[in-house]
């Protein structure tokens, strides 16, 4: 296991466990990386590496957007974004202002999507312990 999968077993493990096989896929991202942390078979086989390189450039750019919308909004802290497409949901969760992770997921969920999101978002900051 690297330290990165490590580091976010607990958000991997509650989303299987919530979602089952409502659960796509949960990738970590960072300026200089991208990590697969799960994702489900039929998934993987959609994109090619040169595809999910592209999604990690795009996900950047969206982190370098948290505090420009935390000062534009003035309401606190940017916790989450979740994006609806026709086949998925993508809950963008930063994790640091460098870091962050994207769970994919069914459209149709078992549970309530921002008490899911607010989960992954709280599991992910925590503190670890060293």
């Amino acid at each position: 296991m690297t330290d990165i999968e490590s580091q976010f077993a607990d958000v991997v493990a509650y989303a299987r466990e919530e979602l089952g096989d409502d659960l796509r896929a949960i990738d970590y991202f960072d300026s200089t990386e991208y990590e697969s942390l799960y994702i489900r078979e039929d998934v993987a086989g959609l994109y090619t590496e040169s595809q999910f390189e592209r999604m990690s450039v795009e996900r950047m750019s969206n982190l370098l957007n948290v505090n420009f919308f935390e000062q534009l909004y003035d309401v606190g802290e940017f916790r989450y974004s979740v994006r609806r497409f026709e086949e998925a949901l993508l809950i963008f969760v930063p994790v640091t202002e460098s870091s962050g992770l994207v769970v994919s997921t069914e459209v149709e969920l078992p549970v309530s999507i921002v008490g899911f999101a607010e989960k992954c978002f709280d599991l992910a900051t925590e503190p670890t312990a060293d």
